[in-house]
């Protein structure tokens, strides 16, 4: 006879039943009828088994539940109690099978609850819900990995009273490279007991984003090279460099490097056609030219530089995009799509 319990450690809230389920096996060829019953021992006191005897034809399979409830007054602890489950043979009594897991008492964790994105860049619900007996104290944390940037959390304490819910606001503003390829981040939200700082959360929920650099890298090297130009210039005018780095008082010209200006870009939106930057003037002119034929037509379309956009993908160097957002919905960014189809026949909706 097979029996088999779950490997995890069973863990039991005080006064609060929970059920472990038990596996069998009759693995030869002539049928057994079985009882099932826990091993003398403090946890059999605390066990019923549903249902507590069953027949099992040859190679069958069944389950069985152990169901442990602690009396309500028995206090937490950290040991670990073994408790072994028995299978005889109910004519004979002759034992069959038995298997053994480990249990302990522990306050049940009384929050649950998950992490939503909202349509505002960067920011967050956190949905909490308290399914147990007692009042829950919470303390809600955010960081960013890696630590650059802010988080906030609004509000950051809430007593979670039983069979209620709640909803907490997160706002992340992760820090941006100055230049470079975009960086991926991540929000880690942590909910933890007020009162109990050495105690694991109870629940930590993580987003993760990317942010785009704030200067693009072919702006730079424009600028540099700019620079280069400018000082060889001004070397040949000064007699090849005399006086040149002296000092000219407050009023000296300092150079600063451009930077993009932010596009926003609001989910969902229609996408209608997408230019990589290639040429001279990075694919600018093509995209330009599309948005006015489409414009002559009479439909409203936008054109964003994805390098610009947390939104959009800069993969390969970006691209120009002819799109159009600030819908309401998915369903009447879909419409737009449908009213224009055959004006831009590629355009199909992004949520």
């Amino acid at each position: 006879m097979e029996l088999t319990l779950p490997d995890e450690l069973v863990a039991l809230a005080p006064g609060v039943p929970t059920r472990v389920p038990v596996q069998l096996r009759n693995p030869y060829a002539q049928p057994l009828e079985l009882r099932i019953f826990l091993a003398r021992g403090r946890a059999a006191g605390w066990a019923t088994v549903d249902p507590p005897s069953l027949s099992l034809a040859p190679g069958e399979t069944a389950e069985v539940g152990v169901v442990l409830q602690t009396p309500p007054e028995q206090p937490p602890s950290s040991s670990l109690v073994p408790f072994t489950v028995h299978a005889e043979e109910a004519s004979t009594g002759e034992p069959a099978g038995f298997a053994t897991a480990l249990l302990k008492v522990a306050l049940p964790v009384p929050v649950t609850g998950s992490l939503a994105a909202r349509r505002e860049k960067n920011t967050y619900d956190l949905w909490l819900a308290n399914d147990t007996q007692r009042a829950a104290p919470l303390r809600i944390t955010g960081q960013l990995d890696p630590p650059a940037g802010s988080v906030r959390v609004e509000p950051d304490a809430v007593l979670l009273e039983p069979g209620m819910r709640a909803q907490v606001t997160v706002r992340a503003k992760p820090g941006r490279p100055i230049t470079g390829q975009p960086r991926s981040w991540a929000l880690v939200v942590k909910v933890s007991d007020v009162y109990d700082a050495e105690r694991e959360p109870y629940l930590t929920q993580v987003a993760t984003g990317r942010s785009k650099p704030l200067v693009r890298a072919f702006v730079l090297a424009g600028v540099a090279a700019l620079i280069c130009v400018a000082a060889a210039a001004a070397i040949a005018l000064n007699g090849g460099g005399r006086g040149l780095f002296s000092f000219r008082g407050k009023n000296a010209a300092t150079t600063q490097p451009a930077t993009v200006a932010p596009a926003t870009v609001n989910r969902p939106y229609a996408l209608i056609e997408v230019f990589p930057h290639k040429g001279a003037d990075g694919g600018k002119a093509a995209a330009q030219a599309e948005q006015q034929k489409l414009a002559a037509q009479g439909m409203p379309v936008r054109l964003v530089d994805s390098l610009a956009s947390d939104v959009l993908s800069d993969e390969e160097g970006g691209f120009y995009v002819l799109l159009q957002d600030g819908f309401q919905g998915t369903a009447q960014a879909e419409a737009y799509c449908a009213q224009w189809r055959a004006v831009a026949p590629k355009c199909q909706v992004t949520s």
